[in-house]
């Protein structure tokens, strides 16, 4: 029995080490059942590395090694075939077949760390993992390229890549130009190159370093690629380094290091300035505005694109606002090899540029004119995420921000006037000039007047984006922007005398007046723009505003106009619904029920309130213009009909204008009041500053403007007319007051104008009344 024993335990140990299980020392047999539980399964808290034989897994006996059943069951197999095997000689043939169902029958374990149990992943060919490879790749987002160095160093060897790969780029289109695939993978890598300047603008200290290693000139290179994608992606990454939000101070939420030094605003600036002026002087303005001619806006990248050029544009604009451009006359005067004319010379603004060296503003123009193609092609609208309305109102946005800057409404500059203005021209124009089919929409719509070739009429094409909006208001809130922009546009030309003899000649006045009649939302606009036109500044004194004046009163603007004077409700033009000031919520004036709805009842009241303010102070304006300009001596009987309408119904016109003239006066005196309460006037005073002038400004601004102007047509008025003049002083009389308001009110009216027509008129009032 213990031969038997001691035999069965040695066939025990070789099975063991053939299986690959520890060898048992021996024993009884219970210390043999122990050993075989012990054998079966090994525990283990974690994973300790694969075991041959092994599984690791979770199951009832615990966490650990299995003996993995599968493999034992291959192993007994084996072994009887290699018995079988010993008895008869194995041919190659079957030894090659065993071998082949083997290794398709063999698995791999893994570990899968998600769910911390064992995975069988059957083995896969070369083929099969390139394509589960490719699917992985294409669900995945594509790692952006950026840069980690933002030293000298950094910038450098980034700037190094991205020339070498533009230069490569620029050999291989030369080489193969009808061979795209040629050159296509390069393409894809340059503009990774580009985009990784993005990260630039986290470090504003590094800008020097984009122009000092030729970044900049690279970028204005790509920016004539004949790939439209190469050029978007160059006007993406400049958007980023040229945000007008990066000159703030942004403060940071946990520890700065001490290694981080902070940039100071005058940092800021100076390194936006060597960004900004490398891009103008570079010719930027006008690379991407010829950009624009390629990009159609039915495709979704190219919408972004031109979107993207329009923000880039604004930035600008606002970067020459904040005073940017302006560091570089600052600089250059302290050289010393400038001679005395160019250090008073001032550097160009933005505006300047974009209408001497571009033709931006003529496109503009041409696409505010241009209809939304998804309103004609309704049935095949491109699922673009930037609709044609936004480029649209964007558009509309910046041409009314670059007609109010001053170098526009200054004539001194020589800026072209808006009826006249060069035609869009872009360098990826394939057409000739002289082909009909290549002229722009605006060709189709000179009007009545025959305009010189290779020019467009601006003023016709804000007078049409108008005129679409005479009878009807604006449905969505996207077309009420849109219009009040165009309105603004309009009112900031008409700053301009040969803006306003065109304005008036294009028939203008009859339009304006036209919305007034409807009560409909451009009719707020309209009369606003009929404030610039007749008005005009303090030292004009062309006979341009009497034109148009005398061109309003033969229009029959005087039976629109004192209704509005007299703030008759049913002559006051209504608000579009889908504006602030027109929804039902403007009327309960915060009475409703909830707190939300309560906050926008009192938006919705105050947004009306202000657009009955602001057609008052228009009306007053308006009038005050047409007692201005209009004399005895005018055409179609202009004096007499204005004089006749304060006369009538019994002066009620005058007793309106004084209601009117004590008003405004009170809020001016409250004004200035408050004003020398205010901690400004503290602050004014311990900086040296003119206290008295700064309490005159906070007076015109409260009210004393309108003040001085009812004043003066109440003189108009008294000076013409034997009748008002007695009815004025038995009003102002039964109200507490006096002539002498209105003599004070004219006298410091006076003092406030220039030498010209408009002060002599004044002092002659004074004198008269």
């Amino acid at each position: 029995m213990s031969n038997h024993s001691a035999g069965g335990g040695s066939v025990m140990e070789v099975l063991d080490r053939v299986i690959g299980l520890p060898v048992s020392s021996g024993g009884t047999a219970s210390n043999d059942g122990a050993d075989a539980v012990m054998a079966r399964f090994i525990p283990s808290k974690k994973y300790a590395g694969s075991k041959p034989g092994y599984v690791f897994t979770s199951s009832d006996l615990g966490t650990g090694y299995y003996l993995d059943k599968q493999q034992q069951q291959q192993q007994r197999q084996t072994d009887k075939g290699s018995r079988r095997d010993a008895k008869r000689p194995r041919f190659e043939e079957e030894d090659q077949q065993q071998q082949q169902q083997q290794q398709q029958q063999q698995r791999s374990v893994r570990f899968d760390a998600s769910r911390d149990t064992t995975k069988l992943i059957p083995k896969l060919t070369g083929s099969e993992l390139l394509a589960q490879a490719e699917e992985q790749q294409s669900q995945q987002p594509t790692p952006i390229k950026t840069i980690h160095d933002l030293s000298s160093r950094g910038i450098q060897s980034s700037s190094t890549s991205f020339i070498k790969t533009l230069t490569k780029n620029q050999l291989l289109r030369a080489q193969h130009s009808d061979n795209p695939e040629k050159f296509m993978m390069n393409e894809l890598a340059l503009h990774d190159e580009i985009q990784q300047f993005n990260s630039v603008a986290v470090n504003m200290r590094s800008y020097q370093y984009i122009v000092e290693f030729g970044v900049m000139d690279g970028l204005l290179t790509c920016l004539n690629h004949e790939n439209s994608d190469v050029a978007m992606s160059v006007v993406s990454v400049l958007v980023e380094l040229m945000d007008p939000f990066l000159l703030q101070e942004q403060e940071t939420g946990g520890e700065r290091d001490e290694e981080e030094e902070i940039v100071t605003s005058t940092e800021r600036m100076q390194n936006m300035n060597i960004l900004v002026t490398a891009f103008v002087k570079g010719a930027g303005l006008d690379l991407i505005t010829s950009n624009l001619g390629r990009f159609d806006e039915s495709v979704e990248d190219d919408a972004k694109g031109v979107e993207n050029v329009l923000t880039l544009m604004e930035s600008l604009l606002d970067l020459d606002r904040a005073g940017v451009l302006q560091l570089n006359s600052a600089e250059t005067e302290e050289e010393e090899n400038i001679s005395s004319m160019e250090k008073t010379k001032p550097s160009l603004s933005i505006v300047s540029r974009i209408c001497h060296q571009t033709t931006f503003l003529s496109w503009l123009c041409q696409r505010i004119e241009k209809s939304n193609y998804g309103d004609e092609k309704s049935d095949e609208i491109s699922p673009i995420t930037i609709s044609p309305a936004v480029i649209k109102l964007h558009s509309s946005e910046l041409l009314s921000a670059i007609l109010q800057h001053e170098d526009y409404s200054g004539e001194k500059n020589g800026l072209c006037k808006l009826s006249s203005l060069p035609r869009y021209s872009s360098a990826f124009d394939d057409d000739d000039d002289d082909d009909p089919d290549s002229k722009p929409a605006a060709a189709s719509t000179e009007g009545h007047n025959e305009k010189k070739q290779g020019t467009i009429d601006g003023m016709e094409t804000l007078l049409l984006a108008i005129a679409t909006y005479r009878k009807h208001d604006p449905q969505v809130e996207v077309e009420c922007e849109f219009l009040e922009n165009v309105f603004d546009a309009l009112a900031a030309s008409l700053l301009r005398e040969d803006n306003v003899a065109d304005f008036v000649e294009a028939e203008g006045i009859e339009l304006m007046l036209r919305c007034l009649r409807q009560k409909v939302h451009a009719g707020g606009g309209a009369l606003k723009a009929l404030n610039f036109a007749l008005s005009g500044s303090s030292s004009s004194s062309s006979n341009v505003f009497r034109t148009a004046c005398e061109k309003f009163v033969s229009a029959g603007g005087l039976k629109v106009i004192f209704p509005l004077y007299m703030s008759r409700k049913s002559a006051i033009p209504c608000p579009a619904a889908c504006s602030e000031g027109g929804t039902d919520l403007s009327k309960k004036g915060g009475k409703s029920g909830g707190s939300t709805s309560s906050k926008r009842a009192k938006r919705a009241a105050q947004a009306r309130k202000r657009w009955l303010v602001e057609i008052e102070q228009n009306a007053i304006n308006v009038m005050y213009a047409l007692t201005r300009h209009i004399g005895q001596d005018s055409k179609y009987d202009a004096h007499a009909r204005l004089l006749v309408k304060f006369v009538e119904e019994e002066c009620e016109k005058c007793d309106r204008t004084i209601e009117l003239c004590l008003k405004y006066d009170e809020k001016a005196r409250i004004a200035e009041y408050q004003y020398f309460r205010s901690d400004a006037a503290e602050e004014a005073e311990q900086m040296g500053l003119d206290i008295e002038l700064a309490a005159l400004d906070a007076k015109l601004r409260g009210g004393g403007d309108l003040f001085h102007r009812t004043c003066a047509i109440l003189s108009f008025a008294c000076v013409c007319s034997k009748r008002c003049h007695k009815h004025v002083r038995d009003q102002l009389r039964m109200k507490g007051s006096g002539i002498t308001v209105i003599k004070e009110g004219l006298s410091e009216f006076a003092t406030l104008l220039a030498d010209g027509d408009q002060k002599s008129q004044i002092e002659r009032f004074i004198a008269e009344i």
